[in-house]
């Protein structure tokens, strides 16, 4: 579902990404692990087409993303974003924020669409014409989940999607995006630095240093604490 071959990607005549090459199955979820200012976000970018001045190759599904916002390919992956509050329009309800991608592209049957998303990331439909700072933060999150869901989009990019949340609410969002990739067979891709969540949500993980994709391994061999790179094995020493 996602095919990224030798990408690459420079500000200027800094190179922040460095011929990266993976792959994620159809229904499958991906974590792209390092630390801060490894690159993990400017990929996540690349493919959302928030960035355009890359190399190499990224192909969703059976299309090839061109350098620019493609309207189709906008319909097969969406963003769940780190901050919530940041990530959602201050003065916008609920009600707004979900309908609006609706209507940009063209999608009837609004009302029904709406009530059907709040009920499936279990947020009440008492909330629909709420403001964001009406709200906590993990129903922040629920309806920053929702409003990607409202194109149902076969691929959902997770920048971090927990990390600015209070510790009693991550478990709660966690396991609601694990159901919903269950249900309805999401392909997830997801950037973080926190391994427990990548053992929680993932199959598979990929480790960026400095722009370089450095290993490639199985959320097995993360349990077990067998990584095959020094750097690899450092970051579990810092995580664990």
């Amino acid at each position: 579902m996602i095919d990224l071959k030798h990408l690459s990607i420079a500000y200027g005549e800094t190179s922040v990404v460095k011929d990266v090459t993976l792959h994620v199955p159809e229904g499958g979820s991906f974590a792209l692990v390092g630390e801060s200012g490894s690159g993990k976000s400017t990929i996540l970018k690349a493919i959302a087409g928030q960035i355009t001045n890359w190399t190499g190759r990224i192909r969703l599904g059976d299309h090839d993303l061109q350098h620019g916002r493609d309207p189709a390919l906008i319909r097969l992956c969406q963003m769940v974003f780190q901050d919530p509050f940041g990530s959602l329009h201050p003065r916008k309800t609920v009600d707004t924020i979900l309908s609006e991608p609706l209507s940009i592209h063209g999608i009837g049957d609004q009302n029904q669409r709406v009530l059907e998303t709040l009920d499936a990331v279990g947020l009440a439909r008492k909330f629909r014409f709420r403001l964001p700072h009406q709200l906590s933060g993990g129903q922040r999150q629920r309806v920053a989940i929702a409003r990607a869901l409202m194109l149902d989009p076969p691929v959902m990019l997770l920048d971090e999607p927990t990390s600015a949340l209070d510790v009693s609410v991550q478990a709660e969002v966690l396991n609601l995006l694990k159901t919903l990739r269950e249900e309805r067979g999401l392909t997830y891709f997801l950037v973080t630095h926190d391994l427990p969540v990548v053992s929680f949500l993932c199959d598979n993980l990929g480790i960026l240093r400095q722009g370089e994709l450095v290993e490639l391994a199985t959320v097995d061999q993360l349990k077990q604490q067998q990584f095959s790179s020094d750097y690899g094995n450092e970051l579990l020493s810092k995580s664990f």
